[in-house]
């Protein structure tokens, strides 16, 4: 079941285009210039690591809306939930930003979400 949380339209010309990033070094600029921001794959409060692994620069509007997805999981926990989390990223051409995340969490409650960066 997808709860569409994410999902609005927004035309084409207004969408962001990183397609000229293709390094981590042009990704990690662009971080330093607080035009992207971190975001962890698995949440650190879920026991994901601070690591380039686990570490994407994304728009801050995707940390936000993740952030959101992330807190509506943690309280599935809190209730006792036993889940599975996922989240993975989905990249155009030689782009380091990825375009989609796609979060799946799977156990006791199912669904799937996900997010288009660009």
């Amino acid at each position: 079941m997808a709860f569409g949380l994410f999902k609005g339209k927004k035309s084409d010309k207004n969408k962001p285009d990183f397609s000229e990033i293709d390094s981590n070094e042009k990704a990690f600029d662009l971080f330093n210039k607080k035009q992207l921001a971190k975001l962890y794959l698995m949440p650190l409060e879920f026991g994901g690591l601070d690591g380039p692994m686990n570490c994407l620069f994304v728009p801050e509007f995707v940390v936000e809306l993740k952030s959101r997805f992330d807190v509506m999981i943690k309280n599935l926990l809190s209730e006792g939930k036993k889940l599975r989390y996922a989240a993975n990223p989905e990249y155009k051409g030689k782009s380091f930003i990825p375009s989609k995340l796609h979060i799946t969490v799977t156990g006791d409650v199912q669904f799937e979400e996900t997010i288009v960066i660009w």
